[in-house]
């Protein structure tokens, strides 16, 4: 039976807002973290595992399931809430965050189920996310390969060759997604080197591209299931957020990129965001 329209985008905003709270709590058990980060993509990450991606976490290594590579992997307290969520981790691996001996830290780890890169040193994601649609190309097999890129991680060189080798190869079955929060650890990105203006760029470099309101629930979805956007052609999706959405004091700050929090913070976080 199909989902109405109304309903799925409906659950899908409840998702996105419960991954934000985790991503609190978790920063909270941690002490510290990346909040602005993690809850700039939130939404995007609610629609791609609770909607869009094939997966399955009783079979993590499922050779069919489609990928997602978190490239910008200071992101890892929303990736980790949603793992949780879709029940690759236990719950109770958020309240260990960044402990000794957690699975679960300030990066992604591939030893975690669900997790298909280590990342954190940024600028890698996109060309290990090509290598693994070229290789589904060469196996003959059909998933889909996604990637998550900050913008200011589009500072590495790395990434245009790598969107050079995408397009050369004509990976339609590679979907880049940019989290265009305009903010990055030390300052607007427009302040430190300006990546503008970003859709022209990816077209130049051969890559169909479409841009969204990243915190629209609808446009989020429509850009997922028109995948892909030409046949011919690996897609960029540069998804317009907010740094620290949800959280006033957090938001279009690069102040939280990366902060302490503590119990009242977190409490106030927690206020703001509302019930799960």
């Amino acid at each position: 039976m199909t989902e109405p329209r109304q309903a799925l985008l409906q659950r899908l905003e409840d998702r996105a807002r419960h991954i934000r709270r985790n991503v609190w709590r978790a920063l909270r058990a941690g002490g510290s973290g990346h909040a602005g980060g993690s809850s700039s993509a939130a939404d995007i990450l609610a629609a791609l595992y609770f909607h869009r991606l094939r997966i399955r976490s009783h079979e993590p290594a499922w050779p069919d399931r489609d990928r997602f590579v978190l490239s910008k992997g200071h992101a890892n307290a929303a990736l980790g809430a949603v793992l949780a969520m879709a029940g690759f981790i236990d719950d109770e691996v958020l309240d260990r965050f960044y402990h000794f001996e957690s699975p679960f830290g300030m990066h992604p780890d591939i030893k975690v189920d669900g997790v298909e890169m280590c990342t954190g040193a940024l600028g890698h994601g996109l060309a290990i996310a090509t290598g693994m649609a070229l290789g589904a190309r060469i196996q003959k097999q059909d998933f889909h390969t996604f990637v998550m890129i900050g913008d200011g991680e589009l500072h590495e060189g790395s990434n245009w060759e790598a969107a050079l080798a995408a397009a050369h190869y004509k990976l339609s079955n590679l979907t880049a997604i940019i989290d265009y929060n305009k903010i990055a650890q030390s300052g607007p990105i427009a302040e430190l080197i300006e990546i503008g203006p970003l859709a022209d760029k990816w077209r130049a470099f051969n890559w169909a591209v479409k841009e969204i309101d990243g915190h629209d629930m609808a446009q989020v979805v429509d850009a997922l299931d028109g995948l892909p956007l030409d046949p011919g052609k690996p897609t960029a999706l540069i998804a317009h957020t907010v740094k620290g959405k949800g959280v006033s004091f957090a938001e279009n700050t690069y102040l939280w990129h990366s902060n302490n929090v503590n119990d009242d913070i977190y409490a106030k976080a927690i206020a703001e965001l509302g019930a799960p």
